[in-house]
């Protein structure tokens, strides 16, 4: 139960207690960073992470990677349980009998995936009032930080990738990585997908680096222009067509502080040239770094690129059978930047 602390919805005009007053999610968002004593909400639920790390410390000592995620359920109290959640895809935080809670995780999710849903909806328990209903995982791919509902599972997600990537020992290792090959093993060592590792790669960057994701698709320019599914085959097969228009484009991208600082930006949809070790990831299916020469429009130059093949469904693929890619980047062009050849703490330095 969270600790009863006095507040001030300042939206409702109410006052009372945390855990008995009515909230919204902007409400419980506040209450999280009151209760951190930290300034924002990504270094409140950063905080609470490493304290649920601490207590698993005191408990079992010092703990092996992957992280055993269900044991520090277990020792919060959380029951993982083998009934499939009835309102999420992915995984559910549901109250249960004598004020306590319980996950609901698919089993046919990848086991990447289920652990880092079980870190998720253990991020739920940090907030207050998290047994007053069910919490529900939805997807990451579509949340915005100016709505508070989808901002406060985004900051679930910070949760459960702090826990599953935990500090100190995870960016120690990742510190040590010079190539690819070797962003793909740190994946593979934490027990997680490269998505959610090359996210908390990037996010605990000291320099200028992010991370990118990109997949085959059409400019949206192209959408209602390029192989009409209405045409028939008049003018050749539609689906052909559009197939052979899609080139690798930016989905999303994930800036370190230092990256955004200097003033870069990397827009949705934009394209990159088919050569270059992107490119060759995404036709070989392994991982590929080099140099490469990248127009990002507001972030143009020439970056070091760690790029990874990631999986792809078959109406996903390239127009030559391509996989999706992502990669961290880090800009070679401005004196901000603190990567050189020399460097002896290895590519990428971690504060």
């Amino acid at each position: 139960m969270a600790d009863a602390l006095p507040y001030v919805d300042k939206d409702n005009r109410q006052e009372g207690l945390y855990v008995s007053a009515p909230w919204s999610t902007k409400a419980l968002i506040d209450a999280l960073v009151q209760s951190s004593g930290t300034p924002d909400a990504v270094l409140a639920i950063r905080r609470k992470s490493r304290d649920a790390i601490e207590k698993y410390r005191a408990a079992f000592g010092e703990p092996t990677v992957p992280f055993q995620i269900e044991a520090l359920a277990s020792l919060l109290g959380i029951e993982v349980t083998q009934q499939r959640p009835l309102h999420s895809k992915d995984a559910e935080l549901v109250p249960v009998e004598g004020g306590r809670v319980a996950i609901r995780v698919n089993p046919d999710r990848p086991e990447t995936r289920r652990r880092f849903s079980i870190g998720h909806e253990i991020a739920h328990t940090f907030f207050p009032n998290y047994e007053g209903k069910a919490w529900c995982r939805t997807d990451a791919r579509y949340r915005r930080r100016d709505n508070p509902d989808e901002y406060l599972e985004m900051l679930c997600d910070i949760g459960s990738a702090e826990l599953l990537m935990p500090s100190p020992w995870f960016p120690a290792d990742a510190a040590r990585v010079t190539a690819a090959a070797e962003l793909l093993q740190l994946a593979q060592t934490y027990g997680v997908s490269r998505e959610a590792m090359l996210r908390r790669f990037a996010e605990g960057h000291s320099g200028a680096a992010a991370a990118v994701f990109f997949s085959w698709k059409l400019k949206p320019t192209q959408q209602k222009t390029v192989g009409p599914r209405d045409q028939g085959r008049l003018f050749g097969d539609p689906i052909e067509e559009a197939r052979r228009a899609k080139k690798l484009r930016v989905d999303y991208s994930i800036p370190s502080a230092e990256f955004a600082a200097v003033g870069y930006f990397i827009p949705s949809d934009k394209s990159v040239d088919g050569e270059g070790p992107l490119h060759t990831a995404a036709s070989s299916g392994t991982p590929c770094d080099g140099v490469s020469q990248l127009d990002f429009g507001g972030a143009t130059g020439r970056f070091r690129v760690l790029a990874l093949p990631v999986w792809t469904a078959d109406p996903d693929l390239g127009p030559a059978g391509q996989n999706g890619v992502a990669a961290i980047i880090e800009p070679l062009d401005r004196k901000s930047n603190r990567a050189s050849a020399d460097r002896r703490a290895g590519l990428f330095d971690y504060s």
